[in-house]
């Protein structure tokens, strides 16, 4: 069933549009994979990192998308801007075999069972080609955190991971950008997420931030927030993961 966005399909074929209203395009990207329905899932600022951001890993949530696109002009680090151009382009969480992309990851609490009907993790893990693209992605980069846009009822960041085992310079950051844009840091969405990009870095090393931002936000909403978050990504991507 598709689920109705409040926000508008994004344009999402090819380059980016030009967001910022001067004629600037994003340069070169490189096609880490295709979409099940053969839509290119593109990697922009190409380089060797210590941070990847991306966006539109659920296809309803455009907000991440919109704020992935503002972004990449000068963050300076790898985007995916959008992981499941797909589901954005039908406007539903799911890529086009209705396979949530945050339970495909090959993770030790990995299922083949959804624990709720919203969140099928696909037949088996990485079965799906948005989830090789996002592997192809971090392997190209060699980037050892992750930032992924989302939106949820409720605007937080996440990490997994105790404060403790998090370096504390990544920890200053975090708090600056959690105390600057008035939001909570959680260690816990609330609920069990098997297969999900959180678990696949506990599993392999890598910290995982997810920014839920609020569902609905308008695009000027969105906007106010690039300062604030440059700063966070140019200070993640100072130092590799563990650091």
């Amino acid at each position: 069933m598709t689920r109705i966005h409040p926000m508008p399909a994004m344009p999402l074929i090819g380059d980016p549009p030009e967001w910022n209203g001067d004629g600037w395009r994003a340069a070169n990207p490189v096609q880490l994979g295709q979409s099940v329905l053969g839509n290119s899932i593109n990697l922009y600022n190409d380089r060797r990192t210590n941070l990847l951001l991306m966006g539109g890993v659920h296809g309803d949530e455009s907000e991440g998308i919109f704020l992935a696109h503002l972004l990449m002009r000068e963050a300076g680090v790898p985007v995916i801007p959008c992981l499941n151009p797909d589901g954005a382009l039908l406007r539903q969480r799911w890529n086009a075999r209705n396979v949530d992309l945050n339970r495909n990851l090959p993770t030790e609490d990995w299922r083949p069972t959804a624990t709720n009907p919203r969140y099928p993790p696909g037949p088996e893990p990485a079965s799906e080609p948005e989830t090789r693209a996002f592997l192809a992605g971090l392997e190209r980069t060699g980037a050892s955190i992750v930032l992924s846009l989302h939106s949820y009822k409720e605007t937080f960041v996440e990490n997994e991971r105790p404060a403790e085992s998090t370096p504390e310079p990544v920890n200053a950051a975090v708090e600056r950008f959690t105390r600057a844009v008035g939001i909570e840091l959680r260690q816990s969405i609330g609920y069990p997420t098997p297969g999900a990009l959180g678990a696949y870095g506990r599993t392999r090393g890598l910290l995982v931030f997810t920014y839920e931002l609020r569902r609905g936000a308008s695009h000027g909403e969105l906007r106010e927030i690039v300062p604030t978050a440059l700063e966070l990504i140019r200070a993640l991507d100072e130092r590799p993961f563990p650091g």
